[in-house]
């Protein structure tokens, strides 16, 4: 099973309920595009790893200063008064100037830590490319939610409209004695559940209406629907094994828990570092100019340069560096089973999305011959209710699952497309030209507000 811009462009067909949906013309409908557009300005959570990862990456920086040469350089002036009981004073003034370079040449602790940070840097950029494939998927994800919403409501308000017709052609058999008071009420009842439906219906399309403002920042009411003819068909060509190992290669969670494992092993060696030696050579140069006090007095200017080698042993820290080391095989440790449960998890994902997408896509089919029967078998007890063959309650009950049928036609295909772009995010290649495809197949507006 392949996904790509181009399997998009193949997942199935549509029947959005045609002539159910209330068009409109506006030229200011949005399109998935343009809402994912405005998310990736607006999101909190992609900024949040976006400047998670910038953080990290100044971290480098920081621990490769710790490898490089420490430059400084100081400078004094002093003014001296000197006033004794001898009855002698004199004023002079010393000055003084100084620059020093320290290269250490050992110190594996600042070396690991250097590795660290390098990959931990690593382990930002895969959570940075995980939140930008979160953003692609929740865009779409709250997109087709609101598409989904609307069709439900349609589909609700349809119903309550055939219902109402139903009782009120059950209140009029009455009255002319027809059909008994419990027919009424029967139907009565139906339309007052289908009431409530509509209701319900209703409230989900502005919870996902709000949904969409909330990743796009902006509220709309016309949004651009999913043509008819899009296809449902699936691409078999890759198994779920060559799904998992995509995932293996790709997911930027489980790079993640792999780079945060290298980490881990860094940490373990820096803090091992802690028992070596380390080395540093420093050079220094120093002026001092000074103006001796008395009747002789000494102007003595000096130049001193010294180079060095510096060597230190650590002997004893109060156990305190066993326990880190200790420590940082506890964090490897955990790390390292943090990678395996990523792992496991992914694989667990990979293939219940596989199936569950190879599952959807029969299901279309099926749910839209059901839709078809389903219509056939309300006509057909319809006709027999003429007739007096049929009830009130048999045609209630066919109308009920024409309208059921209808709704979970419409919302198996959205499952199709929600989780054939899951798969992709799971495994880790779900990228913007998926959420293009898609957006091709977006055509007529709708006007959300009329409701």
């Amino acid at each position: 099973m392949k996904f790509s811009c181009k399997t998009f462009c193949s997942l199935g067909s549509i029947c959005l309920l045609g002539p159910i949906m209330a068009l409109t013309t506006s030229v200011h409908a949005i399109d998935l595009a343009t809402a994912y557009n405005k998310a990736i300005n607006y999101d909190s959570e992609l900024a949040t790893a976006l400047a998670g990862r910038n953080a990290t990456a100044e971290s480098v920086k920081i621990a490769r200063s710790r490898l490089l040469p420490l430059v400084g350089a100081g400078a004094s002036v002093a003014h001296n008064d000197t006033d004794r009981d001898s009855g002698y004073s004199d004023s002079y003034i010393t000055k003084g100037a100084s620059v020093s370079a320290v290269q250490p040449i050992i110190n594996l602790d600042s070396y690991h830590q250097f590795k660290a940070s390098e990959f931990s840097e690593f382990q930002a950029n895969a959570e940075y490319l995980d939140a930008q494939q979160d953003l692609l998927f929740r865009t779409a994800d709250t997109y087709f939610g609101v598409l989904r919403a609307w069709d439900n409501l349609t589909t609700a308000k349809r119903a309550e409209e055939a219902f109402k017709r139903q009782w009120d052609q059950a209140r009029e058999r009455f009255e002319v004695g027809l059909i008994a008071i419990t027919e009424v009420h029967e139907s009565k009842a139906i339309f007052d559940s289908a009431k409530v439906e509509r209701i319900n219906s209703l409230g989900q399309l502005d919870v996902a209406l709000e949904n969409l403002q909330r990743i796009t920042g902006e509220f709309t009411d016309r949004i651009l629907t999913l043509d008819p003819d899009f296809p449902t068909t699936l691409d078999t060509s890759q198994s779920i094994s060559d799904w998992e190992k995509i995932a293996f290669d790709n997911n930027p969670l489980l790079q993640a828990a792999k780079f945060s494992v290298q980490t881990a092993q860094s940490n373990v060696s820096a803090r091992k570092a802690g028992h070596y030696p380390t080395l540093e050579a420093e050079a220094s140069y120093s002026y001092n100019d000074f103006d001796g006090p008395g009747p002789n007095p000494i102007n003595d200017q000096s130049n001193d340069t010294a180079i060095a080698l510096n060597f230190s042993m650590p002997l004893y820290s109060g156990g305190g560096t066993q326990a880190g080391v200790r420590q940082a095989r506890h964090q490897l440790e955990q790390s390292q089973q943090i990678l395996n449960t990523t792992r496991r998890n992914i694989r667990v994902q990979i293939r219940s999305l596989y199936r569950t997408l190879r599952t959807n896509a029969e299901a279309i089919q099926a749910r839209k011959q059901q839709t078809i029967s389903t219509e056939s078998a309300l006509e057909a007890t319809r006709a027999g209710y003429d007739v007096g063959t049929r009830n009130i309650v048999e045609v209630l009950d066919s109308e009920r699952q024409y309208f059921i049928s209808l709704r979970d036609y419409s919302n198996a295909i959205y499952d199709f497309v929600i989780n054939g772009l899951s798969l992709k995010q799971t495994a880790g290649v779900l990228a913007e030209q998926d959420v293009m495809a898609l957006n091709s197949w977006l055509k007529s507006p709708v006007d959300l507000s009329q409701r």
